[in-house]
């Protein structure tokens, strides 16, 4: 045996590889694969109590040249690696290290090797102990080194005395760490058939990956008119990967000839991807040339995992139009895929994170509705452009800058949005051409959803005012006038939830109303809500309209009941005490109220009788500053109203609240009105514009 001398000191070299067990045999494994190997196996075995007795990593690679021991395992911190034939992707053991990272969980690592040189298949075997790595051991002299034949080429390493345990290789923990590890490289060459064994199961890395897609390209060279066809595979991982995010281009063999980093590295987006190109234009693609001296560049080039070998020949180059337009292209795709993964993953992950913590508030009607999507669509697309803007952002920054935003888009101004933006992070003329882009989809989108939501309401208020002021049709209170309404109960207040609307009696709707609060309330079970019978001579009354709704904010419960009367119907005395019949009914149940409750009567008809019953009590009231309230009392924290309107009092308030729109679109109120023949035809109305 020959001992040969490393030209560094043993302490020098132990503190300068890992002390990471999980890195470390994961540069063994890398060796292998930087030795073209297809498959790199890790097998163990472990003793009675759990300890490795036996660690080996195997691959079928080209094997350690003898003629070149002196050039890798007789230098520390160099490697023939440097000049090898392969892209970063491809070569990790190119420091010259590696070799020695056994230091951490090993005593002694030996390397039984077959090469081919000079058309012959030498075996020989190579060691290094870690009490003295500024040697290795060359058994050239044993019979282990001969000439071989009918084998395969490939390296075995054996480790001695391992200080790891079952457990430590049968943790996900290592496991994950070997996936993130090698998942690029081994999507890289799937076609090419590498792969990793641990104990003879292949390693699995597809659940590190979120989404693939592919593409077919065809660019046609108009220097020959050849056209060439582009295989494309994009890949969002779930994680990021220890590479940076590149764009990998191999021939037909999947062999690699180019990578080069996509441009978006420095987003904080979480947008994990890489992107393979195969074609056979790589044939013949020549990689840019090393420079011969250093430059201040040289930080740069390491960066974007480009190292530059002479050995390809060929025609194609990047400066190659075809490549140009390869790259424009495959750049679309990529910000087409980001701007999916925004819409549908990130952006609503941090919409979500805002609605929970208050930074924005959900709409409260349909008219806000609209907003509220401009609203989030215009978030969602500045931080497509530009994340760093509500990245680690502070939750009252968030609200401050959020609703700044809001109060922009509702004006004339959104263009300044840009400028806004660029106050905080420089933005490149490509993203601010982009975000000027979304500015203008989602104004589009907000003003189309306004101009839907209105038109079928302003269809709907033409078809019921005639349903009801056409005596010629005859309406009926429940079959015509109660069913177009409840289609319809915008008109009283937005987003109420309906607990009946089929004339229930009062049993019916308690049993409705509570399982409806309970379904709302997540947190109640059904034994802290009971659906007692009811005892009251007025049980059996019937209710038009019964509906609810529940503050996210004040936690409180607002409930309100409309009693519709039929056309030929005028309102007075007799049909205001029908309301405070359900007023007394509710108020006298215990199950219908709760500390937060608060009760809305409103009775609604054509006109008011001639007694001036009504009147006088709207001049009762008057002093609550209510329109149309004709009763108020509040007891033991319950809040009861009761409302008397005429339809055409109801049709004023939505014209009032919906003017400045229909200023502001300029509808045309003509083409809107409802066409009709028969009452048939206005219920068809109705029901195509619900909501």
């Amino acid at each position: 045996m020959a001992k040969n001398k490393v030209s560094i000191t043993d302490s020098s070299i132990k503190s300068g590889v890992t002390s990471d067990a999980k890195k470390a045999i994961c540069e063994f494994i890398w060796n292998g694969f930087d030795a073209n190997a297809f498959h790199v196996e890790l097998s163990y075995v472990a003793n009675e109590i759990g300890f490795i007795s036996s660690l080996i990593i195997k691959d079928d690679g080209d094997g350690i040249s003898r003629s070149m021991l002196d050039s890798t395992f007789g230098k520390y911190q160099d490697s023939i690696k440097r000049k090898s034939f392969q892209w970063s992707s491809q070569v990790k053991g190119h420091r010259g290290k590696g070799r020695y990272a056994f230091n951490c969980f090993a005593t002694r690592a030996d390397w039984v090797s077959i090469c081919k040189e000079n058309d012959k298949l030498l075996k020989h075997h190579i060691s290094i102990d870690a009490g003295d790595n500024d040697h290795f051991n060359d058994y050239s002299e044993e019979a282990d080194n001969m000439i071989v034949h009918d084998v395969e080429t490939g390296t075995e390493v054996t480790f001695t005395n391992v200080d790891l345990t079952q457990a430590f290789f049968e943790s996900d923990d290592f496991t994950e760490y070997l996936k993130k590890e090698f998942a690029v490289f081994l999507k890289l060459n799937e076609n090419a058939g590498k792969y990793i064994t641990v104990n003879g199961k292949m390693l699995d890395y597809n659940s590190l990956i979120a989404e693939t897609d592919t593409l077919q390209l065809n660019i046609n060279d108009e220097k020959d008119g050849h056209v060439y066809g582009f295989h494309l595979t994009f890949v969002r991982w779930k994680e990021k990967m220890k590479e940076n995010y590149c764009s990998y281009f191999l021939d037909d063999s999947q062999i690699e000839h180019f990578e080069k980093t996509t441009t978006l590295n420095n987003k904080d987006t979480d947008f994990h991807h890489s992107v393979y190109v195969i074609s056979s234009y790589f044939n013949s693609f020549v990689p840019p040339q090393k420079p011969k001296t250093k430059t201040k560049h040289k930080t740069e080039i390491e960066n974007q995992n480009l190292i530059y070998f002479p050995d390809f020949r060929g025609d194609k180059t990047e400066k190659d139009q075809v490549f140009k337009q390869l790259l424009k292209k495959v750049k679309v795709w990529i910000l087409e895929k980001e701007k999916e993964y925004i819409s549908h993953v990130a952006g609503e992950e941090l919409w979500a994170k805002f609605e929970k913590n208050g930074t924005v508030t959900k709409p409260t009607n349909k008219y806000e509705l609209p907003l509220y999507e401009d609203l989030k669509q215009t978030v969602k697309g500045i931080y497509s452009v530009q994340p760093k803007i509500f990245t680690n952002i502070k939750k009252e920054q968030a609200k401050t800058l959020v609703g700044c935003l809001n109060l922009l888009l509702q004006t004339d101004k959104r263009e300044d949005l840009i400028t806004i933006i660029e106050s905080v992070v420089k933005m490149s003329a490509e993203e601010r051409h982009r975000l000027a882009e979304i500015l203008q989809v989602t104004e589009l989108s907000y003003i189309t959803n306004t101009i839907s939501l209105l038109e079928n309401r302003l269809k709907t208020v033409s078809a019921i005012k005639a349903m009801l002021f056409d005596k010629s049709l005859n309406a009926y209170e429940v079959p015509d006038v109660q069913k177009m309404v409840s289609s319809a109960f915008w008109l009283f207040g937005e987003q109420y939830n309906i607990v009946t609307e089929a004339e229930p009696d009062f049993q019916q709707a308690l049993e409705r109303y509570l399982n409806m609060i309970r379904k709302d309330n997540k947190g109640v079970g059904k034994s802290k809500i009971s659906v007692e019978k009811l005892k009251h001579p007025d049980v059996n009354k019937e209710m038009d309209i019964f509906a609810f709704r529940q503050t996210k904010t004040s936690n409180a419960i607002e409930n309100i009941i409309v009693e519709l009367k039929r056309p030929n119907i005028k309102l007075g005395e007799l049909e205001l005490s029908q309301v405070k019949t359900y007023m007394r009914l509710i108020y006298q149940q215990p199950q219908f109220n709760s500390t937060a409750a608060k009760w809305t009567f409103i009775l609604v008809g054509n006109e008011l009788d001639n007694s001036g019953t009504i009147e006088g009590e709207y001049l009762t009231n008057k002093t609550w500053g209510k329109k149309d309230l004709v009763y108020h009392v509040d007891s033991n924290s319950q809040n009861y109203e009761i409302y008397v309107k005429t339809w055409s009092t109801l049709f004023d308030d939505f014209e009032m609240r919906h003017n400045f729109l229909l200023q502001k679109l300029q509808f045309r109120r003509d083409s809107l009105s409802a066409k009709y023949s028969t009452k048939k035809d206005l219920h068809n109305i109705v029901e195509d514009s619900i909501e």
